[in-house]
């Protein structure tokens, strides 16, 4: 302990003398500790430990599943969860839920719009949330027409009713309806979405066990595992009930012909989505930022070596033991490490916010990011990762150097640093490599991205401005007054100054919303294993293919005259006209969902418009039906112009008001907006990966700078006896300068080996880029070769102007 006490000390002196190396380390290492720490803590809020949900691993997100189409992972029905709640052995609570925005009326003014769901009983349960007031619902409140109380998030408690602690037991207006607020949650829940309230679904429990209801999912479900339960134990009771389900429908029943199924997943991993693999490359990337950072403080603490060599030396012949002088060096990796761990922790707590800000609004919805217990554990780890990184070169040169050999040869520099500068050039050979590698990558990554901004939509985003809005169910009770009301506020857009068209649908594209169905067509009988046509829909009004600008291939769009009690009629769109009239003609078919419902008849065909994605998106066409026929009560709006969309946002919301001056309108933005939204992820990962491979490009420069500046220090001798026997400056700088294009010849080398055997992780995020693209590949090594090359010319240059005369005096 004595010894520690000492080696501290003598460290902490060590450092005192040289301030701008201890700085340099201090804040290399800061910053990448502190880089690490926020990519970390997005990734503990998103798959480790999310907050506001304790034992996070246990709860399960229940999903239906269709071999057929885009249906691999959708909700469930409402018989669905009726299943999954008999399963009392395999979980301890099931819910459910559906996204249910409110009108919460404020006097008379016009009623601010708040994000909520409607959930069964158990919603809370299943997260193990606590109120912070009050209580959450009991099971009879989760009935029809005993629905009207209302569970209040925190933030919503703060910011909307000033956080008054009588609030529990008010009576407020919601959809100009009155609901008692029976509690307050905690400050960590706010699941679904960071709702701001939650009413009970109360649906009839006949739902629950009607097989009617079978193949209508619109529920989303969670459940908590018992502890003993795995996932796959959960799957498989899953899989039972299914498969009991389909027995009893019969041998062509259609869920057996469609392949319908049901299954469970973590709900992290639901959460997460496709952005699990974008986070780990992140951390894989910053980690390799902190590793290029430790082997230039490695390479800094062996020059520092040089500068003792003789005192250490001396305390060798004295008797001093190399265990002793590895504890001294590790002493001063652990000092730095721990200045560099406080000063990241505190940078992380800037870096963060700044992080949220680049990250997909649909990832942090649900997390809430911060320096917690396990970001701080792994800050230790990381740190304790950087002592031994950084160590490693000064502790091989305190076990293997030649002291006696430094004290007779008079330390002089010819002879004393070889062994430490072959060292250093290993360490740099190691950072330009690992450089290439992350600047491939971010390389590739960006080249996908400009593919996909030049992908078509389908339509004309430019100049189209959109807003949601949601009719009360209990003002608006009938087809008949949803449908008045969308004819009339269509007729209203249209009236707006500078507008050229407006329409109303059920769903936007790129806005994450719409359905899909199956349906039948007249005089064509489905083979027995056959699940039948199936494409996604959508409810538009009459505008709708003039005011997107998607065009119309054949027959006509839709007309004010396709009314409720009209002739029924749809629209397809060619990818939905290809896949089920191949050579045929769709116009004058007739279409219909289920035994029930009316023909419809095809009476157009226009161009597909992508749904939700300029990549990965749907592979089924789609039908459209009109507005007036099967209306909706929660629809977009969506207006165009050719003057400035901001001003045109504050009409679409008088525009409104004129019809019903109690309707709200929410989410209001152009659909340039919204198109670029959907790249947000992608852009999350290429940003942030340039920025730390340009920072990798920057420490590798400084590695290269140092080792060359060490390189002339050592040959400083030797280049003046050159220059005495003829040399020329330029010589001098030829030499110098190749030194450094060697060791940036082979780290490129390595760094391309590098990218091809573990680019491999990226190609699944390449988009019509391939991992061996030579451009990108070109271009990163001309980039890393212009660092390399600036960082040898400096102290090749400062070589080159050297006296040759004061060179030969050099000790």
């Amino acid at each position: 302990m004595q010894n520690m006490i000492q080696d501290f000390r003598y460290a902490l002196r060590q450092l005192r003398k040289s301030p701008s190396f201890a700085l340099a380390a201090i804040l290399t290492l800061a910053l990448g500790i502190g880089a690490n720490l926020a990519v970390f803590s997005v990734m503990n809020a998103v798959l480790l430990n999310p907050s506001g949900i304790p034992h996070p691993e246990r709860v399960v997100a229940v999903r239906a599943t269709y071999s057929m189409g885009d249906l691999k992972n959708i909700n469930i029905s409402a018989p669905d969860f009726g299943d999954a709640v008999l399963g009392t052995d395999t979980f301890t609570s099931v819910a459910i839920m559906t996204g249910a925005n409110f009108n919460y009326n404020v006097d008379d003014v016009t009623p601010v719009r708040l994000v909520g769901a409607k959930v069964s009983w158990q919603w809370f349960d299943v997260f193990w949330a606590k109120p912070h007031l009050g209580r959450v619902f009991r099971p009879e409140e989760d009935q029809p027409n005993a629905d009207h109380e209302v569970v209040l998030s925190y933030s919503a408690w703060k910011r909307r009713f000033g956080s008054d602690p009588a609030i529990v037991g008010r009576t407020i207006q919601l959809n100009q309806q009155s609901y008692q607020v029976i509690g307050v949650m905690g400050p960590d829940f706010a699941w679904p979405n960071q709702a701001e309230l939650w009413a009970p679904i109360a649906l009839p429990s006949s739902q629950y066990f009607d097989p009617n209801f079978r193949y209508n999912e619109y529920l989303f479900s969670v459940a908590r595992l018992r502890p003993e339960v795995t996932v796959e134990q959960a799957n498989a009771y899953l899989k039972l009930q299914a498969s009991r389900q389909i027995d009893s429908e019969g041998q062509n029943s259609y869920g057996r012909v469609a392949g319908w199924g049901m299954f469970s997943m973590p709900l992290v991993d639901f959460v997460a989505g496709n952005l699990r693999k974008p986070l780990i490359i992140l951390l894989v990337a910053v980690a390799t930022v902190l590793l290029i950072a430790c082997a230039n403080i490695a390479g800094l603490q062996l020059a520092r070596a040089s500068a003792r060599q003789r005192a250490v030396s001396v305390q060798i012949a004295l008797g001093v033991s190399r265990t002793r002088l590895v504890q001294q060096v590790l002493m001063e990796s652990i000092l730095l490490s721990i200045a560099g761990i406080v000063v990241g922790v505190l940078l992380a707590s800037v870096l963060i916010p700044s992080l949220l800000l680049l990250a997909p609004s649909a990832l942090m919805q649900n997390i809430q990011t911060r320096v917690d217990g396990s970001v701080l554990l792994f800050a230790l780890i990381i740190g304790a990762v950087c002592v031994l990184v950084c160590s490693v070169a000064p502790v091989w040169h305190a076990t293997h150097g030649h002291w006696f050999q430094a004290l007779q040869e008079g330390g002089r520099s010819e002879t004393s640093g070889r062994s430490r500068q072959l060292v250093r050039s290993a360490l740099v050979i190691g950072e330009i490599g690992l450089a290439m590698l992350l600047l491939s990558g971010a390389g590739l990554l960006l080249r996908s991205m400009e593919h996909l901004q030049r992908v078509e939509t389908g339509f004309d985003p430019e100049g189209l401005v959109s807003a949601r809005l949601s009719l009360p169910e209990s003002i608006y009770k009938t087809d008949e007054q949803q449908a008045a009301f969308f004819t009339t506020l269509e007729q209203q857009l249209k009236s707006l100054p500078g507008v050229s068209g407006a329409t109303i649908v059920d769903a936007l594209p790129f806005s994450n919303g719409g359905g899909s169905s199956s349906f039948s067509i007249q005089g064509r009988a489905d083979s027995p294993n056959d699940p039948g046509p199936h494409g996604n829909v959508r409810s538009v009004s009459p505008g709708y293919f003039s005011t997107l600008r998607i065009p119309v291939v054949r027959g006509r769009a839709f007309e004010q005259t396709d009314r409720a009690k009209t002739e029924q009629v749809a629209i397809v769109d060619e990818t939905l006209a290809r896949a089920y009239w191949p050579g045929q003609e769709p116009l004058g078919q007739h279409i219909r969902f289920g035994r029930n419902s009316p023909w419809m008849t095809v009476v157009g065909i226009v161009k597909h418009a992508r749904a939700s994605a300029l990549e990965g998106d749907t592979t089924e066409g789609f039908f459209y039906l009109p507005m007036a026929q099967i209306p909706q009560s929660s629809v977009a709006i969506a207006a165009r112009t050719s003057g400035n969309s901001a001003n045109l946002a504050s009409a679409l919301a008088s525009a409104v008001r004129a019809v019903d001056s109690s309707q709200p309108i929410y989410d209001v933005k152009t659909m340039e907006e919204r198109v670029d939204d959907s790249l947000i992820g992608r852009r999350f990962l290429v940003v942030l990966l340039s920025v730390f491979a340009g920072l990798a490009l920057l420490l590798a420069a400084v590695g290269l700078y140092g080792v060359i500046s060490y390189s002339v220090k050592l040959r400083t001798r030797e280049l003046g006896v050159r220059m005495t026997l003829g040399a020329r400056r330029k010589d001098v700088l030829r030499l110098i300068l190749f030194n450094g294009m060697k060791l940036a010849g082979v780290g490129l080398v390595l760094g391309l080996v590098a990218t091809f055997v573990f680019g491999r992780a990226l190609s699944s995020l390449l988009y019509e880029v391939s991992l061996f693209n030579p451009l990108t590949l070109l271009t990163t090594a001309l980039l890393l070769s212009g660092a390399v090359l600036l960082a040898s010319y400096l102290p090749a240059r400062r070589a080159a102007k050297v006296d040759p005369m004061v060179a030969l005096r050099y000790e």
